[in-house]
């Protein structure tokens, strides 16, 4: 199936609508929101470079985070592993205890999966944090869904495996 190449306003409305998905997307897989941004701005210059290239046959969303993976993955020297840069979780602030105790589990959630290996990351941020299906990451990440379960897993096994004592912490 052959598409018409997008023109440059188009592609100024994709961008914009996708922005924040694409800055999320990136601070998910670097874990600093500054190593993101870098990354972001990076694929955009990508992106205003390569735009006529993009037929359609997939989402523009899903062709962005594409390039975002390739920049990722094209850095020579990613941000020191360790904590997470404070905000990067998803939790929302809230004083209850529950919701504190809600809130350090979110963070070392998002502490661990920033330390995964990389291949392990992009698959983890990609469908449980993009919802992304399993089709979509093995297209995203030109790689089979046999490999996406199998980084998923083995992903899913070593977050188990660092946060089972937070998890079996009683309050």
């Amino acid at each position: 199936m052959s598409h018409e190449p997008i023109d440059a306003r188009d592609l100024d409305r994709l961008v914009r609508e996708h922005l924040p998905a694409a800055v999320r997307f990136a601070t998910r897989l670097t874990g600093h929101t500054q190593a993101a941004e870098d990354i972001v701005q990076e694929a955009l210059l990508r992106v205003a470079r390569k735009y006529e290239t993009f037929r359609g046959e997939s989402s523009f969303r899903t062709w962005l985070f594409q390039i975002i993976v390739n920049v990722f993955r094209d850095q020579p020297h990613r941000p020191p592993e360790g904590a997470l840069e404070p905000g990067v979780s998803d939790a929302v602030p809230d004083t209850t205890a529950s919701a504190l105790m809600a809130e350090e589990l979110s963070r070392a959630i998002a502490d661990q999966v920033s330390q995964l290996p990389p291949r392990q990351r992009e698959v983890m941020v990609l469908t449980t944090y993009e919802e992304l299906s399993i089709t979509a990451v093995a297209t995203l990440l030109e790689t089979t869904e046999q490999n996406v379960h199998a980084l998923l897993h083995v992903a899913r096994r070593r977050l188990r495996e660092e946060l089972s004592e937070l998890l079996l912490e009683k309050p």
